[in-house]
């Protein structure tokens, strides 16, 4: 389903999801990845296939419950605000739902989980990338001085003598290019992440979260794989005593960009 809001246009899949497919500003390329059935993973409850584009995952990352396949339909709804993605539970019992709708300062997404038992689970934002241009991930904090106020957060399979990744400033620049996988994130407070490539930058802002947030509380995290790189964000477990949804809000703007320095500044900016 194509749709537009102001100088977005923006596809929503119809058969699997909840999922952006597709993303262009104004007149502009393909800004999304798409993906074939190479990419799929496979495990006992199924095949999840990725596709490309936006999804929406639960954390942390369990096979039996994050890659639930999704292979199904979802209804769109359109209002005057937006529109309105909704799955039916998925293998794991976990019902998925995107909201997109355009707010002053670009696109606004929403994520929302729901699911029944004792689950403690945690919204999980991930777009996909083509491969080829260069992502930036800040690592930023509040001024706590002299206590320490930022991390960086390695996954087992990356190398920090990788020749892909450079530090700038208050950023970790990374080359999308083919290699060995890797995989970092940052927080408390990454603020915005950045995707810079063939003249246009994606930029989506991510909330700040204190405590709670799975893989060592890494709100902000960029993965770079065989194929795509994504740019991800993730919000705090919710205690299923407490409550049995959870809920995350991105902006994303896309701007025309010329040079990796405008766009690091861009990304990393109070």
């Amino acid at each position: 389903m194509q749709v537009s809001l102001g100088p977005y246009r923006l596809e929503f899949a119809t058969e699997f999801g909840p999922r952006i497919t597709s993303l262009r500003w104004n007149d502009g390329p393909e800004l999304l990845a798409r993906l074939g059935p190479e990419t799929a993973i496979d495990h006992r409850g199924g095949t999840y296939r990725f596709h490309g584009g936006h999804r929406l995952w639960a954390a942390p990352e369990v096979p039996g419950i994050t890659y639930a396949p999704d292979d199904h339909e979802c209804r769109i709804t359109q209002d005057d605000d937006g529109y309105e993605l909704t799955a039916p539970p998925d293998a794991a019992g976990v019902r998925k739902e995107l909201r997109v709708s355009l707010g002053d300062e670009g696109l606004v997404v929403d994520h929302r989980i729901e699911w029944s038992g004792g689950l403690a689970l945690a919204p999980w934002a991930i777009t996909q990338f083509p491969l080829g241009g260069t992502a930036i991930l800040p690592v930023l904090g509040e001024e706590t001085a002299p206590l320490a106020n930022r991390f960086l957060v390695l996954w087992p399979y990356t190398s920090l003598t990788d020749p892909r990744m450079t530090m700038a400033g208050d950023a970790l620049v990374v080359e999308a290019q083919g290699g060995e996988a890797l995989k970092l994130g940052s927080g408390p407070a990454p603020g915005r992440l950045g995707y810079l490539r063939d003249g246009h930058l994606f930029v989506k802002e991510v909330p700040a979260a204190d405590n709670g947030v799975p893989e060592f509380g890494a709100v902000g995290q960029l993965y770079v794989g065989q194929g795509f790189c994504e740019l991800e964000s993730m919000g705090p477990v919710v205690d299923p005593s407490q409550s049995n949804h959870a809920h995350l809000q991105e902006v994303w703007r896309v701007t025309h960009c010329s040079d990796l320095a405008t766009a690091r500044q861009l990304v990393t900016a109070p």
